[in-house]
């Protein structure tokens, strides 16, 4: 059965065809173009990310050296002076109760001279938990942990056995009076040590290039 040919066909049939010519020479650069465009793009924002993580990681060294030279001073300035003079109160007390067992001595001038403020870590505790300190120098952030750790355990319970030397004996029937003071002055020794051995660490930490280098504000 033969099929009529409409008008459309034939016009559709001697109409030329049109070829779609590629420019590839300007095709070509705009895709490198586009390409290279998107890269940077990714290339910058890992920068911006870890510029942003640099700038962090040396604030929160920053907070960590500030607290660390405040105890520093407290070390020096607070805490020493209160163990000479507890050393001088306790040996003046052993000298005269060896003379009179019954003469008085002052307990009191103890209590006044035990410490009243605790050596800082809040800035290290931050820093540790916002993550920052995984991007900063390990060895760097080793040796102040190490500190710190031996801050809180060692050198406290030092402190602590002398404060609760001081206060568990309120009347001479805890202990007899020449004993109570040879408790607290071989107490004071002992923690005078621990923080000769303390002061040493922040010396050292303070005397490294990179920590006492940090740019900080």
């Amino acid at each position: 059965m033969d099929t009529e040919e409409t008008p459309q066909d034939s016009n559709d049939a001697s109409r030329p065809r049109l070829r779609m010519q590629v420019d590839w020479r300007a095709v070509v650069p705009q895709s490198l173009f586009i390409g290279a465009s998107i890269l940077l793009a990714f290339a910058l924002e890992d920068w911006d990310e870890a510029t942003d993580i640099e700038e962090r990681t040396l604030i929160a060294l920053c907070n960590v050296r500030s607290e660390l030279e405040f105890n520093r001073i407290m070390i020096e300035r607070d805490f020493m002076p209160r163990q000479q003079g507890m050393l001088a109160l306790s040996g003046a007390s052993i000298a005269v109760l060896q003379v009179d067992p019954e003469a008085k001595t002052l307990k009191t001038d103890l209590y006044e001279l035990m410490v009243k403020d605790s050596l800082r870590r809040s800035a290290w505790t931050l820093a540790s938990e916002s993550g920052y300190l995984l991007h900063a120098d390990f060895e760097m952030a080793t040796e102040i942990g190490a500190l710190l750790e031996f801050q809180d355990r060692q050198y406290q319970d030092a402190v602590s056995l002398v404060r609760d030397a001081v206060y568990e004996h309120d009347s001479p029937a805890d202990a007899a009076p020449v004993d109570y003071y040879l408790n607290i002055t071989n107490l004071v020794v002992e923690w005078i040590g621990q923080t000769d051995y303390l002061t040493r660490k922040y010396e050292d930490l303070f005397a490294r290039e990179d920590f006492a280098n940090l740019q900080c504000e």
